[in-house]
């Protein structure tokens, strides 16, 4: 399966990021990993972890991983502006990656 999906989160109010990730990995209903393949970091691997649970509902575990650009540029960006956008970036992405994440298990069983 090849999916590459497109958000743009804004760095700040003037500041737009455009990242595009590829889904590289993908255990349904259990696990799957996205990796950027355009965007602001220098490296980017988002792995979500669903469980789902016997009674109903989907538990959710996100980990994200991340390299800025290199130098002291860099970790300034980072800290400055990547922390906050990675935040940003997962609450946008928050509610379709459950109602996907939801559909997967439900239609699994």
């Amino acid at each position: 399966m090849l999916v590459e999906v497109v958000t743009v989160v804004r760095a700040a109010p003037e500041v737009p990021w455009r990242l595009t990730s590829r889904i590289t990995a993908f255990e349904r209903p259990y696990r799957f990993v996205d990796e950027q393949v355009r965007g602001p970091f220098r490296r980017m691997r988002h792995e979500h972890l669903v469980q789902p649970l016997p009674g109903g509902g989907t538990p959710m575990t996100d980990r994200m991983d991340f390299e800025a650009p290199p130098g002291p540029a860099g970790a300034l960006i980072g800290r400055a502006f990547l922390a906050p956008y990675l935040r940003r970036l997962l609450e946008q992405r928050a509610a379709p990656v459950r109602r996907l994440a939801e559909e997967q298990v439900s239609g699994g069983r």
